[in-house]
């Protein structure tokens, strides 16, 4: 485990031994976030925190958070911050300290290799397209569902959603771009990934400005982004 020495001024005994508790969505696909089980596997997300916690000497614990309830968590301090996260998925951004952008990715979509390119939605007029369940997707595809041009169905994972696109069971599929090329790398088969994005995302950590410490957390996040030590997690996972 890579270790950055930080200074740590102003941080208390007591603190520095309280464990970091950090977030995650158990939704979030390979390589964010990988379960096996009930457990945080390798992962960004895994790599990430531990990275965070050396530099700060401090005991890692992470706890799986639903979408729906990130924000609860983060205002009750029941976590101490939330990574692959941006202000705009908030509805206090305001109330959190925000990191600079760790990474960026984009929603793209998936289709049969033996199909026409789709340029645009309009040309996946009535097909049925496999989406993560209780995610909220851009307002043109979010409309595209609504007025019936397109057929959602929600899936419970990027593997299970893959192989019901092989099989042709689905007509497409809205998935991460770094979490498309990941599975397929793993996984050959026979899908296209568009070139074009649905919505892009530069992704970031937050932490609550009421909870201690918060804002040297965030300052330890920048400077390991600054010196590449996050840069070089993501390699692990081309």
């Amino acid at each position: 485990m890579i270790r950055c020495l930080i200074p740590l001024v102003g941080w208390s005994t007591g603190l520095l031994a309280e464990p970091l508790v950090w977030g995650y969505s158990p939704s979030d696909p390979p390589p964010y976030v990988n379960m096996t089980g009930a457990e945080l596997d390798n992962s960004v997300t895994r790599d990430l925190g531990e990275l965070v916690a050396a530099s700060l000497d401090r005991k890692l614990s992470f706890v799986a958070v639903p979408n729906n309830r990130i924000e609860e968590a983060l205002k009750s301090a029941r976590i101490h911050l939330i990574c692959n996260t941006q202000p705009q998925w908030h509805s206090q951004p305001e109330l959190l300290h925000w990191s600079a952008v760790l990474y960026e990715d984009a929603d793209v979509l998936a289709t049969p290799a033996n199909r026409a390119a789709p340029r645009n939605l309009a040309n996946l007029q009535g097909a049925l397209v496999g989406t993560t369940i209780g995610y909220h997707y851009s307002s043109e595809l979010t409309q595209a569902f609504e007025r019936g041009d397109l057929v959602r169905r929600d899936v419970r994972n990027i593997e299970t959603r893959l192989k019901m696109l092989e099989r042709g069971r689905l007509d497409a599929s809205v998935d991460l771009r770094r979490a498309l090329n990941y599975q397929l790398q793993r996984h050959p088969a026979e899908i296209r990934v568009s070139d074009w994005p649905l919505e892009h995302f530069a992704l970031r950590c937050a932490a609550p400005k009421t909870t201690t410490g918060s804002a040297h957390l965030i300052e330890t996040i920048d400077q390991l982004l600054t010196s590449g030590q996050i840069r070089h997690i993501l390699t692990r996972y081309q």
